[in-house]
C-alpha cells in the first residue's frame, strides 16, 4: 500500500461534517492499493461509495439560492431547469489519485457543467441545424475560419453562457456509482487478440444525477433564442461523455420551471401598483384557471391580495373578461359549478353555494 495523505489530513477529513466531494475525489483517497492486491477494486469502490453518499452542504444551498436571485432579472438573464433522464459522465479526465474524474465546482464541490461546454453543445447543434453564420456570430462569436480571408480577428459573441449549477434536491443525491467493465485488457495494451475467453475487469466510476440550472446572459431576444437552441440540443444529443450509450440526456424539469416562473411573476408584481398587479394577475389566467381560482378556491385566492386590490378584482375582471363572463351567463351549479360561482363573484352577486 502507498499512503497518499498526511496523517493530519486523515483526522481532519474524518471529523468534517460536510466534506468537499471534489477534494475527496482528487485528494481524499487515503491509501492506494497496489495493482497486484486483490482488494484494489474494492478499496476504490468503497471510496467512491463514500462520495456518492454526500448531500449538498447548507453553504451550497445558500449559494444556489443567491445565484437564482441574481439571475431573475428578465432584462438581463434567461434561465431554464433541465433534469437528467438517467446519469451523466462529465470530467472523466479530471486528475486525481482515483483516475476516475467528475467535474465539480471549485468552491462547493457539487457537480457543475462549465459554461464553455454548455456553449459548445449549443453551437454544435446550431451547425447541425444549418443556422446562418451571421446568427451564430451573435450567439457564439465568429468562426476564425470564416473571417480568415478578411484579415481581421474573429469577434466575440453577444451572449454570456454561464456555468450550469446542480439543483439541490432532498430526493436525489448529486453523485452515483457506476461500473465500466473492460473485457479485453490485454488487447487494449497491444498484447494479443481479443477473445471470448477474456475475463472482465470491473472498473469503478462515478457519475452525476439530478437536475441543473442553465443561464444565458444578454439581450432578452437573443437570450431566449439561445436557450431554445440549448434545450433542443440537450434533449437531442445530451451532455457529457458516453452519450451514445444513453448517458447525458436532459429534458425540461417542468416543476422547477413552473415554480421559477411563479417566483419571477411575484417579484415583478411587487414593483407594480395595485391596479397593475390585478390586471397582470387576471391576464395570466386561462378560462379554466379563472373559474377555479374565483369559484371553489376563491377564499384561498383572495388571501394574496390587499384590501384595495380585492376591491379592484371584480371591476377589472368585468373589463378584461367581459366576453367570457357573458358566455358563462347560462351556466348553473349543475352544468359547471366553478364557472357559475366565478361569474357571480365578478358580477357582484356573491359566491354562496
Amino acid at each position: 500500500m502507498t499512503a497518499l495523505m498526511r496523517n493530519r489530513m486523515r483526522e481532519a477529513l474524518r471529523a468534517t461534517n460536510e466534506p468537499h466531494a471534489g477534494l475527496l475525489l482528487t485528494r481524499g483517497w487515503p491509501t492506494y492499493v497496489n495493482g497486484g492486491d486483490a482488494n484494489e477494486g474494492a478499496d476504490k469502490s468503497s471510496h467512491i461509495d463514500r462520495v456518492c453518499r454526500l448531500k449538498p452542504s447548507a453553504l451550497y444551498e445558500m449559494a444556489f439560492e443567491r445565484w437564482q436571485t441574481c439571475t431573475r432579472d428578465s432584462q438581463r438573464f434567461h434561465g431554464w431547469y433541465g433534469r437528467l433522464e438517467g446519469r451523466m459522465f462529465i470530467g472523466l479526465g479530471t486528475g486525481g489519485a482515483l483516475e476516475t474524474g467528475v467535474l465539480t465546482s471549485h468552491s462547493y464541490g457539487m457537480p457543475m457543467i462549465p459554461g464553455s461546454s454548455v456553449k459548445g453543445v449549443a453551437r454544435a447543434h446550431a451547425l447541425q441545424l444549418g443556422v446562418p453564420p451571421e446568427y451564430r456570430a451573435i450567439l457564439f462569436g465568429e468562426d476564425e475560419d470564416e473571417v480568415a480571408h478578411s484579415g481581421r480577428q474573429a469577434g466575440a459573441g453577444s451572449l454570456v453562457w454561464h456555468d450550469a449549477w446542480w439543483c439541490p434536491d432532498a430526493q436525489c443525491l448529486p453523485f452515483a456509482a457506476e461500473v465500466v467493465t473492460v473485457h479485453h485488457q490485454s488487447y487494449y495494451h497491444g498484447e494479443g487478440e481479443a477473445t471470448d475467453f477474456d475475463s472482465p475487469v470491473p472498473n469503478a466510476q462515478i457519475a452525476v444525477q439530478g437536475s441543473f440550472y442553465f443561464v444565458v446572459e444578454g439581450a432578452p431576444t437573443w437570450a431566449v433564442r439561445a436557450m431554445a437552441l440549448l434545450r433542443h440540443a440537450l434533449s437531442d444529443t445530451g451532455m457529457g461523455a458516453k452519450r451514445a450509450a444513453g448517458y447525458g440526456g436532459i429534458k425540461e424539469h417542468a416543476q422547477l420551471v413552473r415554480k421559477d416562473c411563479e417566483t419571477r411573476q411575484a417579484l415583478r408584481r411587487r414593483e407594480m401598483g395595485p391596479e397593475e398587479r390585478v390586471r397582470d394577475y387576471l391576464s395570466g389566467l386561462d378560462a379554466k384557471q379563472l373559474a377555479e381560482k374565483f369559484g371553489p378556491d376563491l377564499n384561498k385566492t383572495l388571501e394574496q391580495f390587499s384590501d384595495e386590490e380585492k376591491g379592484l378584482l371584480p371591476v377589472v375582471g368585468q373589463e378584461l373578461r367581459a366576453a367570457m363572463l357573458e358566455e358563462w351567463a347560462t351556466e348553473t351549479k349543475k352544468s359547471n359549478k366553478a364557472r357559475f360561482k366565478a361569474r357571480r363573484y365578478f358580477m357582484g352577486q356573491g359566491n354562496d353555494d
